[in-house]
Formats: structure tokens, C-alpha cells, sequence
């Protein structure tokens, strides 16, 4: 005999299955990223804010530098995922003791948005 049975039911589709999964209540909000999270922390923390994570020398330099010339450059080609239009922030990293030899920290800073003269106008 063998495991696999005849079944007389339809297969059901996956979008069927989903659709039975789907919660009844309220949507959920979507999960917002790792860098919005600590993007929107930076911002309300009013001042230095440490990113809670830990990287290699040449890493955190890649991601300092994008975070200082996040106003230069469209949302689309960001690496890192949360700045909103015309934001500057400053950013620095060190190296840590706090990790492995050679691990660094990124710290960041939110300075306001980009001043432009064809608004103030």
C-alpha cells in the first residue's frame, strides 16, 4: 500500500491559502528596517546617536561615508534604507573595545534638512 492517497478535493491555490491566513483585523503596520529604526531614534535623540551594531574598519567607513552624502544623492541609491529627501546628518566611526580586535562603531548625527533657495522664495 501506498502513502499517497487519491484526494477528491480541488488543490487549493496558494493565493486561496493566503487569503485563509490573512488576519481579519486591522493591518498590520510594515516592518520598518534595521537603519529606519535607528534613523528614527538618531533623529529624536536630538544629538550623537551610537548605531547598536558593530563593523569592520572598511565597512563602517562605507557607511559613515553614505550617511554623510545621504543629501547628495536620490533615495533609489541608497545602500542604507530610512533617510527622507534633503536630510544631512554627520557621521564618524571609531574603533570599539567593546568588540572583537578591529570591530568599529558608527555614530550619527541628524542636522536638519537641506536649505533650498528655490522654496525660500
Amino acid at each position: 500500500m501506498t502513502s499517497h492517497a487519491t484526494s477528491t478535493h480541488a488543490p487549493v491555490t496558494r493565493a486561496a491559502r493566503n487569503a485563509t491566513l490573512a488576519p481579519s483585523g486591522p493591518r498590520r503596520h510594515r516592518r520598518r528596517s534595521f537603519w529606519q529604526r535607528s534613523l528614527d531614534e538618531a533623529r529624536a535623540s536630538g544629538t550623537w546617536y551610537r548605531i547598536p551594531k558593530l563593523y569592520t574598519k572598511k565597512t563602517a567607513q562605507q557607511i559613515a561615508s553614505d550617511v554623510r552624502c545621504a543629501h547628495l544623492r536620490p533615495a533609489s541609491v541608497h545602500r542604507v534604507r530610512g533617510f527622507e529627501p534633503n536630510e544631512i546628518w554627520e557621521s564618524k566611526w571609531i574603533p570599539t573595545s567593546g568588540g572583537a580586535p578591529g570591530d568599529c562603531e558608527v555614530w550619527v548625527r541628524y542636522l536638519g534638512e537641506k536649505f533650498n533657495l528655490a522654496e525660500a522664495s
